[in-house]
């Protein structure tokens, strides 16, 4: 049995590993408002500009959310080209720096048979194969391909872009409504708070809660954008192909806290191989991404960021594994925006005081 002590933590538990397992099983339900509610973040004080020269808020939302779209399909149609040969080049450099890599693992082959006491056989010491005096037997008849392999890769191609687009018309119209809204939501809910201090609270946090992510986002995308810039250039001036493609994956990956770097270092180290010959010069390039990585991770963000964002690295990367688990990518963009919020909230609510310590820096 449990006693008076036990009982309360056991329920607390019991009710986030329930929460836990609602947050992955309704993903579809809860990443597109997660993301509604970042992008409406972002683009409120937008919306707002446009209130005050006497627009209305639908009008408003409409044309900041058309805006944001034709500045994505522009950007997205200039770089289809460059992305796209990029893409087709990616299997032979792959092969390339797989070759490669199993060249440079043979002497570790050879050592570790010879502590291991296994005879290696090389294509230098394996005895030659004599010549058969037989003709070759006739090749067999040619057959068909299986169909199957094609259509199903096909529908699930389909089915993963079908879920992609559908998602992403949920998102806009999800940050439409709730730009043309404004605040009556919430407005509606705070109403049913019994006191006027608990109002106030809940104002605070709404307000501060909308200004960190709106910073964060806007503030990330800046930095982003710099450190593309400098990554392009590094890598076009020690010869790395397609620099403008490592640029452009650095201001897109880097949304994601340490998975994003991790990717791209492995990426660079991939092309690396298929490029060059020495290995001083494959590490050149993720060597180069990691200091410019640092420098920005400590001299830059600090600054842009300021005292309004401070929260444990620690804290941090414990949050983008558990939302990369839960919901995948999305889960690992909306890490640091959820660790903010939850800030907030310890910061404001007593009773979840301790989350805020444990968030804080």
């Amino acid at each position: 049995m449990l006693n008076g002590r036990d009982a309360p933590f056991t329920t607390k538990l019991i009710a986030v590993v329930l929460s836990v397992a609602a947050l992955a099983l309704g993903r579809a339900f809860f990443i597109p408002i997660a993301l509604a509610v970042c992008f409406q973040a972002l683009l409120t004080p937008v919306v707002r500009v446009l209130g005050r020269l006497r627009l209305p808020a639908p009008a408003g939302a409409a044309i900041v959310v058309v805006g944001a779209l034709a500045v994505l399909g522009v950007g997205g149609w200039a770089l289809s080209g460059p992305v796209s040969a990029w893409v087709d080049k990616a299997p032979s450099n792959i092969a390339t720096a797989r070759a490669k890599l199993r060249k440079l693992g043979r002497p570790l082959d050879r050592m570790t048979a010879a502590a291991s006491g296994t005879p290696v056989v090389t294509p230098r010491t394996a005895p030659p194969a004599a010549a058969p005096n037989t003709p070759p037997p006739a090749p067999p008849p040619a057959q068909a391909a299986p169909g199957p392999a094609v259509p199903s890769l096909f529908a699930q191609l389909l089915g993963h872009a079908t879920t992609f687009v559908a998602g992403l018309l949920e998102v806009i119209v999800l940050v439409y409504l709730m730009l043309a809204a404004g605040n009556m939501l919430f407005r509606k809910l705070v109403k049913l708070l019994p006191a006027p201090d608990h109002l106030r609270t809940a104002t605070d946090i709404l307000n501060q809660t909308e200004s960190i992510v709106a910073n964060y986002l806007a503030v990330t995308a800046l930095i982003n954008v710099g450190q593309g810039i400098a990554v392009g250039l590094a890598m076009w001036a020690i010869g790395m192909p397609d620099p403008f493609i490592w640029g452009l994956m650095t201001f897109v990956l880097e949304f994601i806290p340490y998975l994003g770097g991790a990717i791209i270092v492995g990426l660079l180290l991939i092309s690396g191989f298929s490029v060059f010959s020495g290995l001083g010069q494959v590490l050149l390039a993720p060597a180069i991404y990691l200091v410019i990585t640092t420098l920005q991770n400590n001299v830059v963000s600090p600054y842009a960021y300021g005292n309004r964002l401070k929260l444990n690295p620690l804290a941090v990367m414990i949050f983008v594994l558990f939302w990369w688990f839960i919901w995948g990518i999305p889960g690992a963009f909306l890490a640091i925006p959820i660790a903010a919020t939850l800030k907030v909230l310890g910061d404001q609510v007593p009773g979840l005081a301790p989350l805020g310590e444990l968030l804080g820096e």
